[in-house]
């Protein structure tokens, strides 16, 4: 289930042919090493995944060996003066019947499955952050050419206006709407170059690559390939979504909690054996005592089971065993809440993907009538059946078009990775359907 965690980034594979300019998988590619966000979430992976080799581990024997040394000195007597003793000995202890070192094995396999859809939450977080950053970034841009065309059109209207007023052609109000609009497209040209540098400030801070290196590209050319039908996507929600599957193994370990809490009212039974040695020399022994402690030397051989049966705890036990219940309740209502929240999150995306697709083609040809009617405004401007006026409010609608639509589709990509997001198909896999070079 979670053979995703191990997707390969294969370099050669990922990276564009085109040397020279910055893709969107090799910006993934570096957000998944520079990035600290995800190398922590990686690291917080890797520790919890060692939980269940030490639950594992309880199961187990404990072996040990235990050794001792120590000199008890008579100065006034003749004999066993300084006698030195000398122990040591194997033991084993094994649990046979323990509830309680069961239910923590089967808590630190679910906190290993917990890690693992953390991951890729983390994962599917960084994906969604670094396309979003890539495209707010085409985005700006495109918000910039769009606001320098509009100063550079009205500047060159401003110096018709104040033309046409000398030659007493035009107005007064003529020219003050033209310098209003001018100053305006300048405070929208300083605004969009702010925007824009914010914008490369996010990407850098994800990937720890320049924005400049992204190269221009037309949003237009991208299409969703997936399907949009809702029963589909909401069972592929409830099946893959990670929040979702959280919440799964958050229920799992409630489970554990309350079988941990019934092993405080079972007995534990317990194997132990042990061998060992013990032998003591006296400095005015017999040579044989000294060299190897015959004369006092004994071996000891023990083994036997060790059964503890809890009898009273001052109510603690009863009192653990009523709040792994109630906490287990609220696991299930999470759990609920999680797939309504996923369902509805699906709803929301695969709307979004829709109605922008929608605004797109609309606001496509909002631009195709708002050419036509500036330059029909522009004939009519040159002939005096429209004034100039007119041609700044047409200019304006036709560069508001060209604004919309560039707006409509960064939308329209931010609702592709939300529904990618909550069915739970956003990985590096995917990323190549948000490049307009994708085979």
């Amino acid at each position: 289930m979670f053979n995703k965690i191990f997707i390969s980034l294969i370099v050669g594979g990922v990276f564009s042919s085109n040397t020279y300019a910055l893709s969107l998988q090799e910006s993934l590619v570096a957000a998944n090493i520079y990035n600290a966000e995800i190398n922590a979430a990686r690291s917080v992976h890797d520790a919890d995944n060692q939980k269940k080799y030490q639950g594992f581990a309880g199961l187990l024997p404990v072996i040990s060996l235990n050794g001792a040394w120590n000199k008890t000195d008579q100065p006034d007597a003749t004999y066993s003066a300084g006698v030195t003793r000398h122990n040591y000995s194997f033991n084993v202890t094994q649990p046979i019947f323990d509830i309680s070192k069961y239910a923590d094995w089967k808590k630190t396999l679910v906190i290993g499955d917990l890690a693992d859809v953390n991951y890729l939450i983390a994962q599917q977080k960084l994906i969604s952050d670094v396309v979003t950053a890539w495209y707010d970034v085409l985005y700006q841009r495109s918000v910039l050419e769009t606001s320098k065309r509009v100063q550079a059109a009205f500047n060159v209207q401003l110096k018709q206006s104040h033309k046409a007023l000398e030659l007493g052609d035009g107005t007064h109000l003529d020219e003050a709407e033209a310098q209003a609009n001018y100053d305006k497209s300048v405070a929208d040209v300083l605004a969009a170059e702010n925007d824009l540098n914010d914008a490369s400030v996010v990407f850098r801070q994800l990937t720890g690559l320049d924005a400049q290196s992204i190269p221009g590209e037309d949003m237009g050319c991208l299409r969703f390939t997936g399907a949009l039908d809702l029963e589909k996507l909401k069972r592929a929600t409830v099946a893959n979504n990670l929040n979702i599957l959280a919440a799964i193994q958050t229920l799992k370990a409630s489970e554990t909690d309350i079988v941990t809490a019934t092993s405080n009212h079972l007995p534990v039974v317990t194997f132990q054996a042990g061998y060992g040695k013990n032998w003591s020399r006296a400095e005015n022994s017999n040579a044989l005592d000294d060299l190897f402690g015959t004369t006092s030397k004994t071996d000891n051989t023990t083994f036997g089971l060790n059964v503890s049966i809890p009898l009273f705890a001052g109510g603690s036990q009863i009192s653990q065993s009523l709040e792994a219940a109630h906490r287990f309740e609220q696991s299930k209502d999470l759990l609920i809440d999680a797939r309504r929240k996923a369902e509805q999150q699906t709803i929301q995306a695969a709307s979004g993907v829709k109605n922008n697709e929608a605004r797109i083609n609309a606001y496509k040809r909002a631009i195709s009538s708002s050419e036509k009617r500036l330059s029909s405004t522009r004939y009519g401007r040159e002939i005096g059946q429209r004034t100039l006026i007119d041609v700044f409010n047409a200019e304006k609608e036709y560069y508001q078009a060209i604004q919309d639509l560039a707006q409509a589709q960064n939308k329209w990509i931010q609702s592709v990775v939300k529904l990618s997001s909550s069915t739970g198909a956003l990985d590096y896999s995917v990323v190549k359907n948000f490049s307009c070079g994708a085979a």
